[in-house]
Order: C-alpha cells, then sequence, then structure tokens
C-alpha cells in the first residue's frame, strides 16, 4: 500500500491554474512579433517547456525574442490571474494532517510565494524551491536532490507531483516517484507512476494514515 510522506509540488498548472494568462501572454508576444497561431495549440506546446514552445512557435533564431516578450507580458497580467485549483488546500492541509510533509519546486519566480502567502497557503509548506536558486531546469534532479539532502527526506517517501512530463521525469532522475496532476487529460495515464485529475484524490491514494 502507498504512503508516501514528503511531497514536492510543481506550482503553475499544478497547484495554481496559470495556463489561461501563460497563452495569453504567448499570443500578445506573437502579435508583436507578426506570428500566426493558426494551427498552434499553445497551451498544449506550453505543456513541454516554455522555451521549447517558443521554439516552435517562433524558430530558433526568434525564441529568445518571443520568450523575453513573454515575460513582459506575463508580468503585466498580475497576481489576480494567478489562482489555485479547487481543493488546493484541502489537499495541502490533508496531508500535513496525516503527518505529511509538503515542499514547492517550481520554475517560477518568487512571485509563487506571494501567491501561497495572499492565499494562506504558506503555513502548509516546509520549503520552498523557486527560480532564484538558480538550479538547473526540470527534467535535471538537481533541486530535488539538493532538497532531499537538506531535509534528510527518504527517498522511498518521496513523490514529485506536477502537470508536465518534465515533472515526473524530474523525480525519476532524482530516484523518487513521480505523479502527474492532469486534469484536461494532456497525457495517458501510463506516463506516471500515479495519474490524476483532481487533486482532492492524492493524500488518500499515496498516504495511510498515522
Amino acid at each position: 500500500m502507498n504512503d508516501y510522506r514528503c511531497f514536492i509540488w510543481d506550482f503553475d498548472g499544478t497547484l495554481y491554474d496559470t495556463y489561461d494568462r501563460i497563452v495569453r501572454a504567448v499570443k500578445k508576444a506573437m502579435d508583436e512579433m507578426g506570428l500566426s497561431d493558426e494551427g498552434l495549440n499553445v497551451k498544449a506546446l506550453a505543456k513541454t517547456t516554455l522555451r521549447g514552445a517558443c521554439e516552435v512557435i517562433a524558430g530558433a533564431e526568434r525564441a529568445d525574442e518571443l520568450l523575453s516578450r513573454y515575460f513582459a507580458h506575463a508580468e503585466d497580467e498580475g497576481p489576480e490571474s494567478m489562482q489555485p485549483f479547487p481543493g488546493c488546500e484541502e489537499t495541502l492541509k490533508a496531508i500535513v494532517d496525516k503527518g505529511g510533509f509538503n515542499y514547492l519546486y517550481t520554475h517560477r519566480d518568487k512571485t509563487a510565494l506571494d501567491a501561497l502567502s495572499r492565499d494562506n497557503l504558506e503555513q502548509y509548506f516546509r520549503d520552498f524551491i523557486t527560480d532564484e536558486a538558480d538550479f538547473p531546469s526540470k527534467p535535471a534532479p538537481d533541486a530535488l536532490n539538493w532538497l532531499i539532502d537538506q531535509h534528510y527526506l527518504d527517498r522511498s517517501e518521496c513523490i514529485m507531483i506536477g502537470d508536465r512530463i518534465i515533472d515526473v521525469n524530474a523525480g525519476k532522475n532524482a530516484g523518487i516517484a513521480g505523479a502527474l496532476f492532469d486534469p484536461d487529460r494532456f497525457y495517458s495515464e501510463d506516463d506516471a507512476d500515479f495519474f490524476f485529475t483532481r487533486l482532492t484524490d492524492i493524500p488518500d491514494t499515496l498516504m495511510q494514515d498515522e
């Protein structure tokens, strides 16, 4: 029976529903550069990596420009466009109540922490890794290895939860389990050790009561 104790969460698309703002910012940047989105599923592209999406949309030579323009428009979106998924607080609290620990590992900067603090969710976390830590990007395991070593975690009790394959692969590369949170079913259930479409299913599936 599953009994994970240490839950390492991605932010965008996992705890917080931010893809609409990401798509809006990408499309504004595309408009500025005269790029068409005809035949493109920008949201699906962003489910890989933002850089990868920009390379597909603009080509390798203009990807950096598109990415830079995207970040400018993303800032204009404002914090109110970042909202937690239904059941987010209930899930985080249930993990703590069952004796587990929550950690954050995101490529987003400290705006992720600002959102958690605004929504009074920061209290459920033991530690945070954001872009400012300057670790190699997922699926590299460096950040996860640091977190595990820093808190003397048992890898068999750790699981990385995210909405993209790079989250699962980061966990795999660090020698821990991986779960996909994928309410839109972009991926197959076979792409991860565990697959969820509702956050609230996670504690009961992955933990035993103390």
